[in-house]
């Protein structure tokens, strides 16, 4: 008896246009957010752009020509002087996500295969006669080829690896990681088992068959078409995406400057001071007032979430900073674990968000232009993947010649450095860095 009311609650809550237009923003790269404000703009004569995008355009004109940057005064410019002008594909940006994982090499083989068939649109093509040729290629069992699509499945953008639209949309739910788990099943059954009448508007029909309130299936029919991308790859499109850096970190006598890249050169809107007069006015009608009551609510809304979406991005990114000094200084294999959940909690927000923050973000510093999520790392086993790899080399470029250190004895130094691993794991690292046995290496 609990369950429904609750499930009602939950519905209108978590699937308001509200909280879902923040999330939006939220998780908008720089380029789609340009867009959205130009869009919100163009409806909402209450909204003045009272500065235009500059960034892109600053971009563009420094990395046109080698001499325009070399006479460019960075002092007027901060946290311009190393952006470069990056572009990538959909496949590009899958690859780079699949080098971040810490996988064995067969199944990095696998991923790469899957991410070179999937199209412009972000679906695997023909995915059964992919899976054919892969499992005869790497000689292993269709759950294992699975397993790889799986992998290739949880990154961005979200619904990406899909063999059709239903896993599509199922994909992006998961996703979203609801804090009800009810509510989350609800719309999980909603798309798997009723897509097509929710196409057909047949409400009435869904609303039975999932026991819910028709309100409760429009306002889930509206969340997929609102929230769901149909074509996830579409951002890229067949052509390649300027990377935009939402943040630059730069080194200071002081230690290290973080720059909001998007509030520095970003667009700034307002409330139009000529359309609060029109509302102050006794002159204007009470239809035309009641209109632009309406629009000032949504133009604060607006301008509330792009607040919001500013202040948490600088929140997490200071902390990511402050945590990465020694990968700021010293390169890649530095990065220390940071996982998203550690942040959800110091901050107390739901993992979700955090994740939405840093999604298809990116920051530029001192060792280059990175992915905002590049510089959480997961380090399950204590360090990440390239710093254990790097420790290794080192701790066997060290070792006595004469005596060279065993895998176990490998395996008990790099305990003693903060690599929670295991023997096998080190000969798989050992091997795959080409480094000999313990005999092969020793110099008599």
């Amino acid at each position: 008896m609990r369950l429904q009311p609750e499930l009602r609650q939950s519905l209108e809550l978590l699937l308001s246009p509200r909280l879902l237009q923040m999330l939006k923003v939220l998780s908008l790269p720089y380029p789609e957010l340009i867009e959205q404000i130009a869009k919100e703009a163009e409806e909402n004569p209450v909204l003045e752009v009272e500065r235009r995008d500059e960034y892109v355009e600053l971009i563009r004109y420094l990395t046109s020509d080698k001499k325009i940057r070399k006479e460019a005064d960075f002092n007027e410019l901060p946290g311009l002087e190393n952006i470069g002008n990056v572009e990538k594909s959909l496949i590009d940006h899958l690859l780079e996500q699949l080098a971040l994982e810490d996988i064995e090499e067969v199944q990095a083989g696998m991923a790469r295969h899957i991410i070179e068939n999937i199209d412009d649109f972000g679906y695997v093509i023909n995915y059964p006669r992919l899976r054919e040729k892969i499992m005869a290629e790497f000689n292993v069992s269709r759950p294992t080829v699975d397993k790889a699509l799986k992998l290739i499945q949880a990154f961005e953008p979200e619904g990406v690896g899909a063999r059709d639209l239903k896993e599509c949309l199922l994909i992006q739910i998961e996703a979203h990681s609801f804090e009800n788990e009810a509510l989350q099943e609800v719309l999980r059954q909603a798309v798997e088992k009723h897509l097509g009448d929710l196409s057909e508007q047949n409400y009435d029909k869904v609303a039975k068959a999932l026991n819910i309130p028709v309100k409760g299936v429009v306002e889930i029919a509206n969340f997929i078409k609102s929230n769901l991308e149909p074509n996830p790859g579409s951002s890229f499109g067949s052509q390649t995406r300027h990377v935009i850096p939402s943040f630059a970190v730069e080194k200071t006598d002081n230690g290290y400057q973080v720059i909001n890249l998007e509030t520095k050169y970003g667009p700034v809107i307002n409330i139009s001071q000529r359309y609060l007069n029109m509302l102050d006015d006794p002159k204007t009608d009470e239809k035309t007032k009641e209109f632009l009551k309406d629009k000032l609510k949504k133009a604060k809304q607006l301008l509330e979430d792009f607040h919001k979406r500013s202040e948490t991005l600088e929140q997490i990114i200071r902390k990511i900073i402050g945590t990465q000094k020694a990968f700021l200084e010293k390169g890649i294999t530095w990065l220390v674990p940071l996982t998203q959940k550690s942040l959800a909690d110091e901050f107390g927000l739901h993992p979700s968000t955090i994740s939405r923050t840093v999604t298809q973000k990116y920051i530029q510093t001192p060792q280059g232009l990175f992915p905002l999520k590049l510089l959480c790392p997961r380090g399950p086993k204590g360090l990440t993947v390239a710093r254990t790899k790097a420790l290794l080399v080192e701790t066997v470029r060290n070792e006595d010649k004469a005596a060279p250190l065993s895998d176990s004895q490998l395996t008990e130094k790099l305990k003693q450095l903060g690599a929670r691993i295991d023997r096998r794991t080190v000969a798989y690292y050992r091997k795959e860095l080409g480094l000999p046995t313990a005999p092969e290496r020793q110099i008599k």
